[in-house]
């Protein structure tokens, strides 16, 4: 347990960053809504931010990383069920990880 306010403070304040931001794309996605071909763009877009999130983390992550994440996306591909992929991608960190680590 973190007892220091200074970072009860900085969690509270990226809590809040976090919110304002999804909040704030959610408003303006609204209003980009009715800009004909932009579409595509906002249903791809949660993807790649995903992506922009994770793809750095994998590349410096060890094998069984790389592995687990090469698991979720066939999965998602595949059966595009994100509970499935999810669970898929942590039973092999979990339960793989010591093998694949060792190689």
């Amino acid at each position: 347990m973190v007892d220091t306010p200074a970072a009860l403070t900085a969690i509270a304040m990226m809590a809040g960053i976090v919110y304002l931001t999804r909040m704030g794309g959610y408003f303006i996605g609204l209003q980009l809504r009715h800009i004909k071909g932009i579409q595509p763009v906002l249903e791809a877009l949660p993807g790649c931010a995903f992506m922009a999130i994770l793809a750095p983390a994998v590349r410096q992550g060890s094998s069984s990383e790389i592995v687990a994440m090469v698991c979720v996306i066939l999965l998602m591909w595949r059966s595009n069920n994100v509970v499935l992929a999810t669970s898929t991608g942590m039973a092999v960190l979990l339960l793989g990880g010591p093998y694949l680590d060792a190689l």
